[in-house]
């Protein structure tokens, strides 16, 4: 599968290891990808508390959902 053109509004989730993901737990932290120029090596990401911070593109591609995903997950909290 190739890599989309662009990352930006993919994202993925940090939480709890013994917890199973819902978008609407706040033990759980939704990272998304806001900035993402195919020149640079990484991706600037935002997490729940506004903070950015850089992501390596590799890394992002392997783990970043598209956005339709989180959309799917949040209506079935």
């Amino acid at each position: 599968m190739s890599a989309p053109a662009s990352l930006i509004g993919h994202w993925y989730a940090t939480g709890p290891e013994d917890k199973p993901f819902a978008a609407s737990d706040p033990d759980w932290n939704i990272h998304r990808i806001v900035e993402d120029d195919a020149t640079l090596p990484d991706v600037c990401v935002e997490n729940a508390g506004g903070q950015r911070f850089r992501l390596g593109r590799e890394l992002a591609t392997a783990i970043a959902l598209p956005p339709s995903d989180l959309e799917r997950l949040s209506h079935e909290d």
